[in-house]
């Protein structure tokens, strides 16, 4: 039976992150079951642990270096890695005691072929139960550092921050990325609150009408209440896209990039007797998605597994009256949800999104009827990948205007009735 921390592990261990290259257990053949353990408090626990090394994984690091005493590039990655879950539980969890947790990453170490690195864990770990951490970086004399140390936010990204934001909300912004985000549920139309009952399950409103946070977040039930078209977890920053379409009954509208349809079921709600086309080239989430339109019996969704609009069947290709281009971006508006996405906001790879951004623009362009709307949305809040992309795409096509654009920060307040993720829309129009 898989525990929480070879879950954890597994889980790690299949993740691009800083110093630690992806796989390398598995290209080993000794990869633990990355299967979730089938007790749900463990379950629970393997999550906290991989979230909460995501969110800390350069404060682990710095601390590894001071408890080694050795740069990170003379440990073993592996090793690396279960230091990393041994030191965040001993240093931000209590559950389980300093024993034992030494006593299981000693373990661990052996079951994943890292026999030889047992007694090196065992002394790190047992020094960290001792001794206390060094100084760390000021707040205020160093933010760069405080950033970097304490907040787990690259410098790079912290630069990138200061110089939108400006220092203060800079850190306020990193110190929102590491706040457990709460799961925020927006009802269906036409139901009431009293539906989103379960055992055990506290339901409280969001500031945002019609939304409620939900505690515990019990994937069964957010599950039924989808199946059921009761609720759908979704954040209020991304709730607010669809409404800017204004779409209207009986309109045949895109969903440009569904992934899993969230927003394609909210485009659903509002055509009425019209229908939605719903594209993305993942199989696996046009699978779940159209499992969950069956389940649903909901027939006026058609979907298509493909990247690019040009590639549809030309009997199927059509003019639309309202397009969402809800386009894949550095998610660098959602780094509480998505904690690895911190590590990858480098100019280099915003670049390459930035090129598979025009490329979609350009490739719905045409299939928007003038008179039309287009929004674009990301969970981004770069100008590059927002306004700019805006400014040079009217610029380029002199038939769209942009009528309206507006960018979110996250909530920087830790209270969940007014929580948001950061996000950007636009709305365009075809003369």
């Amino acid at each position: 039976m898989i525990t929480a921390r070879d879950y954890a592990l597994a889980e790690l261990d299949a993740k691009r992150l800083p110093g630690w290259p992806p796989g390398l257990l598995k290209a080993r053949g000794t990869a633990p079951a990355a299967t979730p353990p089938a007790d749900p408090r463990d379950r629970a626990l393997g999550d906290q642990i991989i979230q909460g090394v995501l969110k800390n994984l350069l404060y682990l690091q710095w601390l590894t270096e001071h408890m080694t005493q050795r740069s990170l590039k003379r440990v073993d990655p592996v090793a690396q890695k279960v230091l990393a879950i041994g030191l965040y539980q001993l240093r931000f969890l209590s559950r389980v005691p300093p024993s034992a947790v030494v006593d299981e990453a000693v373990k661990q170490a052996k079951r994943v072929g890292h026999a030889h690195a047992a007694g090196f864990i065992n002394a790190v770990l047992r020094k960290a139960t001792r001794d206390s951490d060094p100084p760390l970086p000021d707040r205020t004399g160093d933010p760069t550092g405080y950033a970097q140390v304490v907040l787990s936010h690259p410098k790079e990204l912290y630069g990138r921050l200061e110089k939108l934001l400006g220092a203060a909300d800079a850190l306020r912004f990193c110190e929102h990325d590491n706040l457990e985000p709460p799961t925020i549920v927006r009802l269906y139309r036409g139901i009431s609150a009293d539906a989103l009952t379960a055992p055990e399950i506290s339901v409280s409103p969001h500031q945002r009408v019609g939304m409620f946070i939900v505690s515990p977040a019990r994937p069964t039930v957010l599950r039924e209440w989808a199946q059921r078209g009761i609720a759908q977890v979704q954040d209020p920053t991304a709730a607010q896209v669809v409404p800017q379409l204004q779409i209207e009954p009986g309109q045949v509208v895109l969903d440009r990039c569904c992934g899993l349809g969230t927003k394609t079921l909210q485009m659903q709600e509002r055509v009425g007797n019209g229908s939605v086309v719903a594209m993305d080239p993942a199989e696996q989430r046009m699978r779940t998605l159209r499992q969950l339109l069956e389940r649903r019996r909901i027939g006026n969704v058609r979907l298509f597994q493909l990247g690019m609009l040009k590639d549809i069947p030309t009997e199927q290709q059509r003019e639309f009256e309202r397009i969402l281009v809800d386009a894949p971006c550095s998610n660098s508006g959602v780094l509480a949800r998505r904690p690895e996405a911190r590590y990858f906001q480098e100019d280099r790879g915003i670049a390459s999104l930035i090129k598979l951004q025009n490329r979609i623009l350009e490739d719905t362009a045409p299939f928007l009827k003038k008179g039309g709307q287009l929004v674009y949305s990301t969970c981004s809040i770069w100008p590059e990948e927002n306004q700019v992309r805006m400014a040079e795409f009217v610029k380029r096509h002199p038939d769209y205007h942009l009528i309206e654009e507006e960018t979110t920060l996250p909530s920087f307040d830790a209270d969940p009735t007014c929580y948001r993720d950061g996000g950007y829309f636009a709305v365009l129009e075809r003369e």
